[in-house]
């Protein structure tokens, strides 16, 4: 027999301090003597041995003791060894995609997956056990643990963090981990291939946990918008994933306001796609569809878009340097050349790139304007100094060398200067200007001017008002302020804070949130990948080396629980006693 907390010794101070107790309280008997010499023999007696006294004739004293005795034993977890397959490192890879919401059979698969970890930890009490989530990057949370409370702990504070599993990067991630020693690895997921094990591996044990039963399910697999000129028009696809007809109601929401802007019964058969669309919505800046349906997965129940005016060409100036195009290229935009007339047929369209002044009084769209063809420079000098802008979050232009600059613009602000001479200006429509051409500096041969060419078209080609799209947890370059962005849910819950150079992580529950730049407000929606708009079910099974092929190992039962009982009938036996007998005098 063995104790697998010994830390709890430190008790064994309570039976001492009683054993102590009794070794020095007073103790009187009531005695008749015939004589005194009788008298002064018994007292010679009890001085002889006064603390064994103490312990004689004393039912109530052993009890007690016996009753903290065996409540210390309990506390140090008393465990016997016992033969069994040996496992070796125990791994759990849970796969926390938003499928794990699906239901099967009354239960969540996540339940029922986090139910079964809870089993195999307690069977596998004291033997080292890992446990890794899926995701674009797998996490080891805990590794190697033995403590039965640690591991406890870790499964309760699973959560589902939406994000596709990329199932094979958790498995390679395994291998890796467990190099060449013996390793039973078991994975909770919905279903799982079996030709994602290609390779044999006499020293792990793969042990699929999937989901066994069929799950009806019915998603929206697409949901878009465009604006019109008599509102806004949407367009729905539904799939049923199921092998029976469902019928629901689809609500086009205002998601700001909680309104419903239109409705549509529907009726799909099993393995069947449909096509809704809505037509004369109100000008809404975000449009969410919501789908009233019994099924046995909600997740894709759900979908929200922002109607903005991205865009993702740029046409540049044929006039102008070659470094030009290269740099918008550099930032996967489709890039083309033109002239006045070609800028001016696709200027509503794509970001227009242009030294001709012109362009600022032409159509709704800001532009990006280099240099100046109705003016002559002039010699400049002296650093280049910027302001707190999110053009420059990432592009420190310090150490760039101007020569010459343009005259500025009146009533644009100033972004960044040139000894005492504007070189970077911003008009209240939003167009960048830089008052120099690339000629007349060394700045296309800086790291800093792709940057520089990313952040303005980030501020040029997209709406002001969103950040666009993102999958759970997408990591991005987003532009910002000096003091970075905060984000909140729609009802103003707080979310996390991105720090200004730091990469924006998107939320991992679907949704519409507010990103705050200071006093800017850009709002942005997290959609489910489309993997994960379809729920699999299949089989558990058992890959590589087979448990009765393991060798034999002692491992541990706890058998603290045997103990309980005596405790109580101990304890009922000392009240017994003080009943009968009372306190002594």
């Amino acid at each position: 027999m063995g104790f697998d907390k010994l830390i709890n010794s430190w008790t064994a101070i309570f039976p001492l301090a009683v054993l102590l107790y009794y070794f020095f309280r007073k103790r009187y008997e009531t005695k008749t003597i015939s004589s005194t010499l009788f008298w002064e023999e018994s007292m010679r007696e009890m001085k002889v041995s006064p603390y064994l006294k103490n312990l004689q004739r004393n039912a109530l004293f052993y009890l007690q003791m016996a009753a903290l005795l065996l409540l210390v034993v309990v506390l140090l977890d008393p465990f016997v060894k016992k033969s069994g397959t040996a496992a070796g490192h125990t791994i759990f890879v849970v796969d926390t995609s938003a499928t794990m919401f699906a239901e099967s059979d009354g239960q969540t698969i996540w339940d029922h997956h986090k139910a079964l970890m809870e089993e195999l930890a307690v069977e596998r009490k004291g033997q080292p056990i890992s446990i890794i989530t899926t995701g674009k990057e797998p996490s080891l949370l805990v590794r190697e643990e033995t403590d039965g409370e640690v591991i406890r702990s870790e499964i309760e504070e699973l959560e589902v963090a939406y994000e596709q599993e990329h199932m094979d990067r958790a498995i390679e991630f395994v291998k890796s981990f467990v190099l060449s020693e013996p390793a039973d690895v078991h994975i909770f997921t919905d279903e799982l291939d079996r030709n994602q094990f290609t390779e044999a591996d006499e020293t792990i044990s793969w042990n699929v946990h999937s989901s066994k039963l069929p799950i009806a399910n019915l998603s929206i697999l697409n949901f878009g918008a465009v604006r019109t000129t008599n509102g806004n028009e949407a367009i729905v696809k539904i799939g049923n994933q199921s092998d029976a007809a469902l019928d629901g109601i689809i609500q086009i929401k205002d998601p700001l306001t909680g309104d419903i802007v239109a409705n549509q019964k529907f009726s799909i058969e099993a393995e069947k796609e449909q096509l809704l669309s809505f037509k004369e919505l109100p000008p809404l800046q975000a449009l969410t569809a919501e789908m009233d349906v019994k099924d046995d997965y909600a997740a894709d129940n759900v979908a929200s878009i922002l109607l903005g005016s991205e865009i993702g060409e740029a046409i540049v100036d044929s006039q102008l340097h070659e470094l030009v195009k290269k740099a918008f290229e550099a930032v996967n935009l489709d890039v083309t050349s033109g002239a006045v007339q070609e800028m001016e047929a696709a200027r509503e369209n794509a970001i227009v790139v242009t030294n001709d002044v012109s362009f600022l009084k032409k159509g709704s769209k800001p532009i990006l304007l280099i240099g100046r063809n109705d003016e002559s420079a002039q010699p400049a000098e002296g650093p280049v100094l910027t302001e707190d802008h999110p053009l420059f979050s990432l592009a420190d232009l310090s150490d760039v060398y101007v020569a010459e600059t343009y005259p500025s613009f009146r009533n644009f602000r100033t972004l960044a200067t040139v000894g005492d001479k504007p070189f970077i200006q911003q008009s209240k429509r939003g167009d960048i200007v830089i008052l120099s051409d690339m000629e007349m500096t060394d700045w296309p041969l800086h790291a800093s001017f792709p940057l520089f060419v990313w952040s303005a078209t980030e501020l040029l080609g997209s709406d002001a008002e969103s950040l666009g799209a993102f999958t759970p947890e997408e990591r991005r370059a987003v532009l910002a302020g000096g003091d970075g962005l905060e984000l909140f849910t729609l009802h103003d819950e707080y979310v996390t804070s991105v720090a200004e150079g730091s990469q924006f992580v998107a939320p991992s529950m679907p949704g519409l949130y507010r990103a705050m730049d200071g006093s800017n407000e850009s709002l942005f929606t997290v959609q489910l990948e489309q993997s994960e708009k379809v729920v699999r079910f299949g089989s558990s099974y058992q890959i590589g080396r087979n448990a009765e092929n393991g060798a034999e190992q002692e491992g541990h039962r706890g058998i603290g629980w045997i103990f309980i009982l005596p405790i109580l009938l101990l304890l009922l036996a000392e009240w017994e006693v003080q009943r009968r007998r009372g306190y002594p005098n």
